[in-house]
């Protein structure tokens, strides 16, 4: 990965260079009464601007392997040759060798691994944008696993920021019917969560402690003495992840069954609690051979203001029994700037979270023909976690809507948080 900062801004600046000119002329060309161009040229333009992110993923890493994870999951928001090219970057990102990193282990330990560990398994059993994690045995204790983050993240983060910022400001230029600032803005908030590594082990024991009733969800033990903010040391869960279909059925699990205690879950955590685990992709959820439902990585775990989570439920609630004026009246209670958005527009909108779609038009399209001029910024990620639920749901029970079905069912009966 190249670490040179002004190296990897010279790289984006290339890359851009090669691609946007290429839209231009597309877009030019299909303002024009003749030679409008092919469904052909579109895909080929696509395919071309795919293969160029998906190179700046391999060779600068960090925040833009997360992107090219973003982009490459939402086959609702980008058209199919991206989703081919990037869905990669979900699977599996490359580790790096554990010797490269055992210096920065043990300057946030403070001591050799040796003092600590009887065994650290130097093959990552997972690895992503920002930290990978590896295996380990606790001297007189028992299995762990070590996230860590990788030494220079943080300091390259704000410089990829702002170059992702600045093609933003460009492609803005190009079509403003979405707002991408707005949309990398919340991004690079989500990063910031995610490099905070004290952060996110704090909301993993105050999930734990919201959840020790429900003896279908479990949370991973912090070994908070030994964590830091760039290294956590948590309990090794062991499971089937979400990912893996096959797998679920082979053991004899229903998909449909975990995806209603998904949904109940969820629920509990944005409606009762009012404090969520913002990042349901398939491979944070686990199935234990018990049946309970593992709940891993809180980087993006996220708290509501006073009060919010009951004017979501409220604004849900009204949605699903379509009674518009309320939905109105809760959305702009929460700060929703709608504009001469219809009371059909509102309904729309919260339909969309809860994966309904408008005949053929898949979510990008819906968006950009809803007049809302502005969405608050504390439902950023309810929205996003709402539409990571939707696309489980649907790997789960295909065309069933199930995780969402069992929510909505759920608000009926929890109280909302304060």
């Amino acid at each position: 990965m190249k670490t040179f900062a002004p190296l990897r801004v010279l790289t984006v600046a290339f890359w851009v260079s090669v691609i946007v000119p290429r839209y231009l002329v597309l877009m030019a060309r299909a303002r024009l009464p003749f030679w409008k161009p092919t469904d052909a040229e579109w895909e080929r333009a696509h395919a071309r601007a795919a293969e160029a992110l998906s190179w700046i993923g391999v060779h600068l890493g960090g925040l833009f392997v997360k992107l090219c994870q973003i982009i490459g999951a939402r086959g609702d928001l980008f058209p199919a040759p991206f989703i081919e090219r990037l869905r990669r970057f979900h699977d599996r990102v490359p580790p790096r060798p554990f010797a490269s990193l055992r210096p920065h282990v043990e300057a946030e330990l403070g001591r050799p691994l040796e003092e600590v560990f009887d065994r650290v398994d130097e093959e990552a059993i997972a690895a992503a944008s920002l930290a990978q994690v590896h295996r380990a045995h606790l001297r007189g204790g028992g299995e762990v696993v070590l996230k860590i983050q990788y030494p220079e993240i943080a300091r390259l983060t704000p410089i990829d920021i702002a170059s992702v910022r600045r093609v933003v400001r460009l492609v803005s230029l190009l079509d403003r019917r979405v707002d991408l600032r707005s949309i990398v803005g919340e991004v690079a908030s989500f990063v910031a969560l995610e490099l905070d590594f004290g952060r996110e082990a704090r909301s993993t024991e105050r999930v734990a402690e919201n959840l020790a009733g429900d003896p279908e969800v479990v949370v991973p033990h912090v070994y908070s003495e030994l964590s830091t903010d760039r290294l956590l040391v948590l309990e090794l869960m062991k499971g089937v992840p979400l990912s893996d279909l096959d797998a679920l059925v082979a053991a004899g699990v229903d998909p449909r069954d975990v995806a209603r205690r998904v949904g109940r879950a969820y629920a509990h955590m944005i409606f009762e609690d009012g404090f969520f685990h913002g990042d349901p992709h398939p491979g944070n959820l686990l199935v234990r051979d018990d049946g309970a439902i593992v709940l891993l990585d809180f980087g993006l775990a996220k708290e509501l203001p006073r009060g919010f989570a009951a004017g979501v439920k409220a604004m849900v609630l009204a949605s699903l029994f379509k009674d518009a004026t309320g939905a109105r009246r809760a959305a702009e209670g929460l700060g929703f700037s709608l504009g001469e958005a219809s009371d059909d527009d509102v309904l729309a909108l919260i339909g969309m979270l809860f994966g309904e779609r408008t005949g053929d038009a898949n979510l990008f399209e819906q968006l950009g023909a809803t007049p809302i001029e502005a969405i608050p910024a504390d439902f950023g990620l309810i929205a996003r976690t709402l539409v990571l639920l939707t696309g489980l749901s649907h790997a789960l029970a295909p065309g069933e809507r199930v995780i969402q079905a069992q929510m909505a069912s759920s608000l009926m009966s929890l109280p909302a948080a304060a």
